[in-house]
């Protein structure tokens, strides 16, 4: 497979949110020189190569998908750096919880 840049494939990844239709509004604070300045942008330009991978593994997880076979995936060794591209939802605990 050909090699392209991160910022290339950052590119790539918005343009497909953006036709996807990833509107919806992303408020943030933004510090520089020490002072604070609110941001609104739609969240396609906000989405990057990291926030997708996260994404994946995440969603891997709740679909069931075995840890082992997602870290050779991703290219995850370590069970530490792995875990930090986890974030599982409160809904989701939720049901968890009430299928046990």
């Amino acid at each position: 497979m050909p090699k392209i840049s991160s910022q290339k494939l950052n590119d790539h990844i918005k343009d497909c949110c953006e036709e996807a239709e990833i509107n919806s509004r992303v408020h943030y604070v933004d510090y520089s020189g020490g002072k604070a300045r609110e941001h609104s942008e739609p969240k396609w330009k906000l989405i990057t190569n990291h926030a997708a991978r996260k994404t994946f593994i995440t969603n891997s997880i709740v679909l069931g998908m075995n840890t082992k076979t997602i870290k050779d995936i991703t290219g995850h060794k370590k069970d530490s750096v792995f875990n930090k591209y986890v974030k599982i939802s409160e809904e989701f605990k939720n049901f968890e919880m009430d299928r046990t």
